[in-house]
């Protein structure tokens, strides 16, 4: 029987509290933790680096034993009537051998998430709420354990970028019982008014669906300008095609170029693949200076916000849900160049700096940064900005609160 007054939360991640993924929840979980008496956090990845979580918050990592088993688990899913019932409802979007496999995936780790809490009765009866962090494989197997009458407890949802859009560049195709989870969960959380958008223009306007931001802790510094005749341009991403940073180092050469009595700095943070081609130093013109910190900690950036002259952050992604590094920035009262792609439109506008083509063109970014650099928006109209719309400590107790105000649910649902 669940305590009266006891209030229990089971958070479903893909990796948190190990490793350094799903950073936002650091910051929200400590806000989260607040409302309810008990938080287990089930990971279905695990490894020796765990962050530090509030005391009232369980790890329990019996579930990444039954998640691995993969190939196994695959094999009963080929078989099962779940596969088949799957393969038959989305016959019309299979394209391909690589979407059958996709769905053979989605419905063995859906199945894997209701085995192995089915076997969890007593956890389920405590719990009011179920929360995955994603909308995934992980939110339709909760679904199913609650339409079979094994819980009772509300199920709701972030949605990101991955776990959104479809049928676009480095998404899926399609997720498979996409409506049917739009239809049963209590709510689904967008991070951006734009995923939003997506998902009520193609299944449908939806109350259930609402957007709660991110956001970054307010570390009430504010980065300083530059001095006459200097410009420090940050870019804070990992070293990827999606990421342009390639694109970038052209976009401040030809500013350099173009402002030849100017002093320009180009400062990035992040690696991966492609680091060594931005080391080469060909046709760096003598007035621009290339800095490459390479993979930092989030507070060694901070650091550098605080201490050292930044007068513009640029984002040239072809592909976002919202960028942190942006919210980092505009917290520091940083001006921001970036393309309209995912929700960083609802970041970067007038107030924040400038807001360019999801492709443009290397003049347009040219001419973006000399915008941006020579109107000199005032610090503290951009940190006021970043206050109303993604300040950690406001964004995260308001969603704490819709948490804590979902009462469980009693109607049975069939699916459909």
């Amino acid at each position: 029987m669940k305590v009266m007054g006891s209030k229990e939360l089971i958070l479903i991640t893909k990796r948190f509290p190990f490793f350094k993924t799903e950073a936002f929840l650091e910051s929200e979980i400590k806000l989260v933790a607040k409302c309810y008496d008990k938080v287990t956090v089930y990971p279905y990845e695990i490894g020796s680096y765990c962050r530090k979580v509030p005391e009232n918050v369980v790890v329990n990592c019996s579930f990444s034993e039954a998640y691995q088993r993969k190939v196994s688990r695959a094999i009963q899913a080929l078989f099962s009537s779940d596969f088949i019932k799957a393969v038959w409802a989305h016959r019309k979007k299979l394209k391909s051998w690589k979407d059958v496999a996709m769905l053979l995936k989605f419905i063995s780790n859906g199945r894997a998430y209701a085995h192995f809490f089915e076997g969890k009765a007593e956890l389920l009866q405590k719990t009011n709420v179920v929360y995955t962090y994603w909308f995934n494989e992980a939110t339709y197997g909760f679904l199913q354990l609650r339409e079979s009458g094994k819980m009772a407890a509300s199920v709701i949802s972030r949605a990101h970028r991955f776990d959104i859009y479809e049928d676009a560049p480095n998404v899926r195709s399609f997720w498979p019982y996409r409506k049917y989870c739009l239809d049963q969960l209590q709510a689904l959380y967008s991070i951006s008014e734009d995923g939003k958008s997506f998902l009520e223009t193609k299944y449908g306007n939806n109350s259930a669906i609402e957007v709660s931001k991110l956001g970054v802790f307010d570390k009430q510094q504010v980065a300083r300008k530059s001095g006459d005749g200097r410009s420090v341009i940050v870019s804070v991403s990992r070293v990827a095609p999606m990421k342009r940073v390639d694109f970038i180092k052209k976009a401040v050469i030809q500013y350099a170029l173009e402002h030849p009595r100017q002093h320009v700095k180009w400062v990035h943070f992040g690696d991966g693949n492609g680091w060594d081609k931005l080391r080469d130093k060909a046709g760096v013109p003598s007035n621009l200076t290339i800095i490459l910190k390479g993979y930092v900690k989030n507070e060694a950036i901070y650091t550098y916000y605080a201490e050292q002259p930044v007068d513009l952050f640029t984002n040239l992604s072809s592909t976002e849900g919202i960028p942190v590094s942006i919210m980092e920035a505009i917290s520091f009262g940083i001006p921001i160049v970036a393309t309209k792609v995912g929700g960083t439109g609802e970041i970067v506008g007038a107030e924040t700096g400038k807001l360019l083509p999801p492709n443009p063109t290397l003049t347009e970014v040219v001419e973006g940064f000399t915008e941006v650099l020579e109107k000199n928006i005032p610090a503290d109209q951009v940190r006021e900005f970043y206050h109303e719309n993604f300040n950690a400590e406001k964004n995260y107790a308001a969603f704490a609160q819709s948490l804590s105000a979902l009462s469980t649910p009693t109607k049975q649902f069939q699916l459909t």
